[in-house]
């Protein structure tokens, strides 16, 4: 996962891929104000099957989808290797971010969707800056605008998201809130651990 840049696939060959590893999808559609904060959720027991859900929504752009798909999965994997026995749904939305890095779960889902973002290669492109170390500036820092650019930039190459005119300003918001979070992520796994 931390060797190459996960692709982007359509939701029904995220489906697909995943479906071997003991959990349910939905794919559900929500738009409107209210239902496009949502990307996604993650349940740990579901109806009579007893399998976890992953629902994600298909509302937003692939990239964002994409990251959903990783973030939920991310859940049932930590879920399965630690025994998590949380009973609640986990919510992936645009306004937990700050939430994420308190909560050890959400945090580890994080985890595994930067490192798929942002393997390390790439990783020691975009975020270190030639000839200054890896601890050049604190980690918890504002990413400098040359690093900015360059994940923006990478963002648009291998992704297709761009924050130009034909993404709606509510999602402009919504996905720039992710690229930050999940840069400032990777940038602190890189320069503070070597990640």
């Amino acid at each position: 996962m931390n060797d190459e840049s996960v692709t982007l696939v359509s939701p029904t060959e995220f489906t697909r891929r995943w479906s071997g590893l003991g959990v349910q999808f939905q794919l559900a559609k929500l738009g409107g104000a209210e239902g496009i904060a949502l990307l996604g959720f993650y349940v740990r027991e579901m109806g009579r099957s007893r399998l976890p859900l992953i629902c994600v929504n298909t509302a937003h752009h692939p990239a964002a989808i994409g990251a959903a798909f990783s973030h939920e999965m991310g859940h049932h994997l930590v879920g399965r290797l630690f025994d998590s026995r949380k009973d609640h749904a986990q919510l992936l939305t645009y306004t937990a971010y700050g939430e994420h890095l308190d909560d050890p779960e959400e945090l580890a889902a994080d985890v595994l969707v930067s490192l798929g973002v942002f393997p390390e290669a790439l990783a020691r492109t975009i975020f270190l800056e030639p000839g200054k170390g890896r601890k050049s500036k604190s980690a918890s820092a504002e990413l400098p605008d040359p690093v900015s650019a360059r994940v923006l930039k990478y963002f648009k190459g291998r992704f297709g998201l761009s924050f130009g005119a034909q993404i709606p300003s509510q999602k402009k918001l919504q996905y720039l809130a992710a690229v930050v979070h999940f840069a400032k992520l990777r940038r602190a796994l890189l320069t503070e651990y070597e990640i």
